[in-house]
């Protein structure tokens, strides 16, 4: 009987899972429809489906929410005073002329960003300063489209809002999410810079070659608004890594990280003591950065809503005993095993696949929890699957509008990327088997 219903929820995965990727159903309903149907399959009566998978998956993932709010909010922020925007055209400015200084240093700046933004919005602001600026220095279009999406996927791994969905999902510890992201931010810092040496040490034409005439009138706004001085104090641009610091040190929580980063944004953006005299405005341009911020990440909550849900139907117990024993037959025991698998399969993340945590990897991790494996280690190995899928998937938004802006296809920028993104989610797993699987 175990057997059987093991079958039956397998092909609720792979269905809804299909549908998902083929884009027939949007993520959402796939998700929830996934989580109802195995709840069901699983034997679970329809009170239990109502009052425990609806009702308590409904805010199973409620901190990650309000992090993911308080991150938004702190974005908007950034982005309405500036300061995004300025932290590029200062690592524009500190580039000069040479192309590898002038691409290291927006890589960099898009990493510290990245560490704050949230949503479309915030990412086309940044990106429509850095794609004229890098293809002005001799950059192919796809190279600089590819160098700014390394560099986003890169910095999210810093941003406490994504730490606090990773610690929700199996409830493993913050620290045990940091330990994991630092090294392996560093290694994919690593890997981008020297994608970005590789580049430059290939032919490249100039800016008025063949490049020439792309985004022209993008190119024009930057080249004229860069003789503009900012407003924007200097010291205001340490605005996104001020949250990041506190957590990593330890000095507080997510979510006071977030609320001291909000106030020092609004606070230090204005000139003078301009946020202080006039405190009001200051207090009214918060509320306006939490509205807005909410708005942003809607799509995000909408998600963990859903996710929730597949995480407490897999949780259950009838769906967790008709699982294990066929899981513990796929996944390795033996962590050098594991850890070739799972770096060999860290491509099984894009195109919304089996290892994207954001959809159907979340109701797999679930259920590797559910029946015994440790949580820290299914959790930073998924997250280490997502260092392939956040840069590199062409379902992505950022990821289309980016191929779009630049006139060039969005599989291209993957198949340029997908060596070195690869290896960044081997190094993950690597990361993860060493801290929490030896």
């Amino acid at each position: 009987m175990v057997e059987v219903t093991a079958i039956a929820i397998l092909l609720v995965f792979l269905i809804f899972g299909a549908l998902m990727m083929l884009e027939v159903i949007p993520t959402f309903i796939a998700l929830g429809g996934m989580a109802i149907g195995i709840a069901a399959v699983g034997g679970l009566s329809v009170t239990t489906i109502f009052d425990t998978i609806i009702m308590d998956g409904s805010t199973r993932l409620a901190p990650a929410m309000m992090a993911a709010v308080f991150g938004g909010a702190l974005g908007v922020l950034a982005e309405k005073q500036g300061i995004l925007e300025d932290i590029v055209k200062t690592a524009a400015e500190l580039g000069g002329d040479s192309p590898l200084v002038m691409a290291i240093a927006l890589y960099t700046a898009v990493v510290i960003v990245a560490t704050s933004i949230s949503g479309l919005g915030a990412f086309i602001l940044v990106a429509t300063i850095i794609f004229p600026i890098l293809i002005s220095v001799g950059f192919p279009r796809e190279t600089a489209g590819a160098i700014t999406l390394l560099a986003y996927g890169n910095g999210i791994m810093l941003n406490p809002a994504n730490w606090v969905y990773y610690q929700e999902v199996t409830g493993i510890t913050l620290n045990s999410v940091i330990i994991w992201a630092l090294p392996v931010a560093a290694l994919a810092f690593v890997v981008g810079i020297l994608y970005v040496f590789l580049k430059v040490r290939k032919p490249i034409s100039s800016g008025s070659g063949t490049q020439a005439g792309v985004q022209e009138t993008l190119a024009e706004t930057i080249e004229s608004g860069s003789s503009e001085a900012s407003s924007t104090p200097k010291y205001a641009l340490l605005a996104p890594i001020i949250p990041v610091v506190l957590v990593i040190g330890g000095v507080t929580n997510v979510f006071v990280a977030f609320i001291i980063g909000i106030l020092y944004a609004a606070l230090f953006s204005q000139p003078g003591l301009e946020g202080f005299k006039n405190f009001g405005n200051t207090l009214r341009l918060i509320t306006q950065s939490f509205h807005e911020g909410i708005e942003r990440v809607a799509p995000a909550i909408a998600l963990m809503l859903a996710i929730g849900w597949l995480l407490v139907a897999v949780f259950s117990d009838p769906i967790a005993q008709s699982m294990e024993p066929f899981l513990r037959q796929v996944v390795p025991q033996n962590m050098v095993l594991y850890a070739v698998m799972f770096a060999v399969l860290a491509p099984l993340a894009l195109y919304r696949g089996p290892l994207n945590l954001w959809g159907l990897g979340s109701g797999i991790i679930g259920v590797l929890a559910a029946i015994g494996f440790r949580p820290e280690l299914i959790t930073t190995t998924a997250v280490s699957a997502l260092r392939v899928q956040a840069p590199g998937d062409p379902t992505n938004t950022h990821n289309a509008w980016a191929a779009e802006e630049l006139g060039v296809n969005v599989n291209d920028i993957t198949k340029d990327i997908l060596p070195y993104i690869w290896v960044i989610a081997a190094g993950g797993v690597i990361v993860s088997v060493y801290f929490f699987g030896m």
